[in-house]
């Protein structure tokens, strides 16, 4: 009983069909990543959710895009540290 398993050709051919897809499935998004980037600085007045309509990814998402292709800011920061500014 030491016989062992060994995948059909089917079944290994459909795997690497899977990964293939899989692959192309990542390159495509990278591609369109990449896209989003370059529309959101070619179109400065397009905010991040108005961008997201056209997307099947929220704002928050088309923000985090921008943050990893360095696209500028819209708009300043807000926000600022409450630490106390040191005297010198």
């Amino acid at each position: 009983m030491d016989a062992k398993y060994e995948p059909s050709p089917r079944l290994k051919a459909a795997l690497e069909a899977l990964t293939d897809a899989e692959d192309l499935l990542q390159q495509r998004r990278t591609e369109v990543r990449a896209a989003v980037a370059e529309d959101l600085r070619a179109n400065p007045e397009v905010t991040n959710p108005e961008m997201a309509e056209h997307l099947p990814w929220t704002g928050e998402t088309v923000r985090s895009i921008a943050r990893e292709y360095d696209v500028p800011r819209k708009r300043k920061p807000t926000v600022r540290s409450i630490k106390p500014k040191k005297r010198s």
